[in-house]
């Protein structure tokens, strides 16, 4: 890994890129999480390592856009996962709208 900071700190950018450790970040939607086990992930709100406030997670933005713009109005189903634009994939989406 290198030494090239890509989160709020150096250990938080440690942290995401080990997977050994159970905090992880969704590029989708710009959310960080602890994983506590199956059906049991806690998005937190601040890094555990620094105490930075993070960057609002944009779920609830990425499913409003995905059905305003889209009429997808569950993306994450098996019915209409594979109708979700690949740029909803990644932080493209986000990045694009200056979210």
């Amino acid at each position: 890994m290198s030494d090239k900071i890509k989160h709020c700190c150096q250990l938080m950018t440690k942290f995401v890129a080990d997977p050994r450790v159970d905090v992880e970040y969704l590029e989708y939607s710009r959310g960080y999480y602890i994983d506590m086990g199956p059906e049991a992930d806690e998005f937190i709100l601040y890094c555990p390592f620094c105490g930075s406030k993070l960057p609002e997670n944009l779920h609830k933005k990425w499913l409003e856009i995905l059905e305003k713009e889209y009429d997808l109005d569950d993306p994450t189903s098996d019915e209409q996962s594979s109708k979700v634009p690949k740029e909803f994939n990644s932080d493209e989406w986000w990045k694009k709208r200056n979210l």
